[in-house]
């Protein structure tokens, strides 16, 4: 027999009539009296065992047959029943230890007899005395395995050997009983561990993992635990109190309330703890009264708790208590979490009064102005009230303890900060893009404080600091003041690592002088710059621009000539049309593959046969490019279906992506046959998706044959085009 495991259980059965004579005694209680079946039957059981009668077990038969009740009777308390030897040889017991259960038999609504079934659990027992000697070694590692095997069992007769383990000294020992008592949850065990607790609550080991217990356990320990609350000695009282606040039980609430009358102030503490985890709004009234006393000891328990229980009525009842020196700090935290508008003027005040005050002040705006951006989505009234209510004395307060504060507390500063205006506040805010932690926030406030942080913003370009450079230049793009451009140009004309950012705050800009600058980066070897300037150029969209593009189109540089062809061709300027033409066939790829992508937005009847064309017979890039392009032709269909025979699964992918933009029902059938048979998965998607936005009757028919596909990808596409159509 292993440690985690017991012998199959032996059950002995037999049932009386009402005078409790014996009617079945079935061959396990032969086996374990030696008392033959004819010898029992219609014998009483107190003739047959006259030692039932004096040891007091004879009266719970009565009281089965009496009231209907099942009783069990339990080895660890009256160890057997029927006095009978073990079945195999014990080193503790000379007679069998028996887990017995009395119930009463019932014919037609009356009691007319009892059934018994006893259970051998002399084996279990004497296993688990083995193991509770092995509890008391001296050796931690024995006590461990000991509890270890204890706790994997899943049934004990005797749980005081876990119980009495929670007190052991080493952690590992504890952690195993608690585990052990918990997955179990037996109520006499509960109940010998909260004994412990009483005799013995001022073992910190014990009582801590008796309260980790009781957290975990679905046991009502409750009117055991209010007792506790009421007991004289204080140390038990304080006990109960965590153990409650643990069990997250409401209904102890009430009882904790009249705890908070307690005489001794250290019970009151962990009361108020109890009634902050238990989170009901019934205790918001007495702890918001607690924290009006001004007591410090209580007084910061009782704010911790309100923001817990979470009552936004007892906000008012908080706001006197900023002015308390001692409690202001949590006190702004509490009606931050809890309070409306009408604490931004009592939390500014205080600000206004104490640069002390300001780091927590800050922290109360910044939490307010989160919950009601959440909330209502108008975060930015909070903004408002506070650059009312607060003062000139208070913007000091604030900027003097951003030079006083931790990294890590900086955010809620720069926050409120950001809300203000001024020279000062303008100075500071762009002093923090140097500080990582705060960036995102004083990007987002500058970028609303407007014309009057630009020269500050200039004078940052010259940092040695690479990201302070980066964020300036993305202030300035974001403001979009043209006072800023020829600081911006000078940027992307010098600092390499910024033409991208340079480039995209010139595009916001749209200041028709930064164009020669962007034009002589057309050709980049970086193609992110090069993607980043012709957005710039794009988005200026100058009239010089179509004889400034024209030779570019012809430059000896192919990369000069690729982008010239994606400006050229996103305007479709007309002076262009025969150059982008010719570019549809140039010596590069990437010219051609440029050119082709914008020839749609021409208007020369030439497109078409050129996008034909290059969709038959040029590089597989440049022939996908073409499938796209077409897409944007109404008409193209027809020419659209000869490229799923095209070679390249991208080209099909293209073409089948540009008959679901076309929306012609007439290439339904292409679809289904190309969502059905083409080997990759990407254009079989593609069709799906396309046939999706077609949506015809046909359309959706085929879709549905899609969803009983083993691949599930097909089956999800499939749903969202169906979804779609529909």
């Amino acid at each position: 027999m292993t440690d985690n495991q017991h012998t199959a259980p032996v059950f002995g059965v037999f049932s009386t009539d009402a005078e409790l004579r014996i009617k079945v005694w079935d061959n396990a209680l032969v086996r374990f009296t030696g008392v033959s079946t004819e010898a029992a039957r219609g014998t009483q059981i107190q003739e047959l065992f006259p030692e039932i009668e004096s040891r007091g077990l004879l009266k719970k038969f009565r009281q089965v047959l009496g009231d209907g009740t099942v009783e069990v009777l339990a080895p660890a308390f009256h160890r057997y029943l029927i006095p009978c030897p073990p079945q195999t040889p014990s080193t503790y017991f000379d007679r069998m230890l028996q887990r017995t259960t009395i119930a009463p038999v019932v014919e037609n609504e009356e009691i007319v007899g009892v059934l018994v079934t006893i259970e051998d659990v002399t084996a279990r027992v004497e296993q688990e005395r083995r193991l509770a000697e092995e509890l008391k070694s001296h050796d931690v590692e024995t006590r461990l395995s000991a509890t270890q095997r204890l706790a994997s069992v899943a049934e004990v007769e005797d749980e005081l050997g876990l119980v009495n383990a929670i007190g052991d000294s080493d952690w590992r020992v504890r952690q195993a009983a608690i585990h052990g008592i918990a997955k179990r949850a037996a109520p006499e065990a509960i109940q010998a561990l909260l004994q412990s607790v009483r005799d013995d609550h001022r073992n910190l080991a014990i009582l801590n993992s008796a309260l980790q217990v009781l957290s975990m356990v679905d046991v009502d320990t409750l009117p055991t635990l209010i007792e506790f609350l009421r007991d004289p000695d204080p140390d038990l009282r304080m006990q109960a109190a965590l153990a409650l606040g643990e069990q997250r039980d409401k209904s102890a609430v009430p009882d904790l309330i009249e705890a908070l009358k307690d005489e001794n102030i250290n019970v009151r503490f962990h009361v108020i703890e109890a009634l902050g985890k238990l989170d009901d709004v019934e205790a918001a009234e007495p702890l918001a009264g607690i924290a009006e006393s001004e007591d410090f000891f209580l007084a910061f328990p009782a704010l911790d708790a309100l923001k817990e229980i979470g009552d936004e009525s007892v906000a008012p009842r908080l706001m006197n208590l900023l002015s308390v020196a001692g409690l202001r700090e949590p006190a702004a935290e509490t009606l931050g979490e809890l309070g409306d508008e009408t604490v931004v003027a009592p939390l500014a005040a205080a600000l206004n009064a104490t640069e002390i005050a300001a780091l927590s002040v800050a922290n109360a705006l910044t939490r307010l102005y989160q919950r009601f951006d959440e909330e209502y989505g108008e975060g930015d009234y909070i903004a408002d009230l506070s650059r009312q209510s607060i003062q000139p004395s208070g913007v000091r307060h604030l900027l003097s303890a951003l030079n006083e504060v931790e990294p890590i507390d900086l955010r809620p500063l720069a926050i409120v900060i950001g809300w203000l205006r001024g020279p000062a506040v303008d100075r500071t805010l762009v002093r923090l893009l140097g500080e990582a932690t705060v960036r995102t926030e004083v990007l987002e406030a500058l970028t609303r404080h407007g014309e009057g942080v630009i020269e500050l913003l200039i004078d940052r370009l010259e940092s040695e600091d690479f990201e302070i450079r980066r964020a300036a230049v993305s202030v300035l793009g974001r403001l979009g003041y043209r006072q800023a451009t020829p600081a911006l140009i000078k940027v992307l004309e010098t600092d390499p690592m910024l033409r991208v950012e340079a480039a995209q705050a010139l595009a916001r800009i749209g200041d028709e002088s930064a164009l020669d600058s962007l034009l002589n980066l057309i050709g980049d070897t970086d193609g992110s710059v090069r993607q980043a300037v012709v957005g710039a150029l794009n988005s200026i969209g100058s009239a010089r621009m179509p004889q400034l593009i024209k030779p570019l189109l012809r430059d000896e540089r192919p990369l000069v000539r690729e982008s010239a062809a994606r400006v050229a061709g996103y305007f479709g300027y007309e002076n262009c049309a025969d150059l982008l033409l010719e570019c549809c066939d140039d010596e590069d790829e990437r010219v051609r593959q440029a050119a082709v992508e914008h020839l749609p937005y021409l208007e020369d009847e030439r497109v078409s046969n050129v996008l034909a064309k290059k969709l038959r017979s040029d590089t597989p890039r440049v022939r996908a490019a073409a499938a796209a392009a077409l897409g944007k032709l109404p008409g193209s269909q027809t020419v659209l279906v000869t490229a799923f025979a095209d070679e390249d699964s991208w080209v099909r992918y293209f073409a089948a992506q540009s008959l679901g933009r076309l929306n012609n029902p007439e290439s339904v059938s292409a679809l289904i046959k190309v969502a059905t048979i083409d080997p990759l998965n990407h254009v079989r998607i593609a069709a799906i998706q396309a046939l999706g936005s077609i949506g015809s009757q046909e359309a959706i028919e085929a879709i549905r044959g899609y969803l009983q596909s083993e691949d599930k990808d097909l089956v999800r596409v499939a749903a969202e085009a169906l979804e779609g159509a529909n």
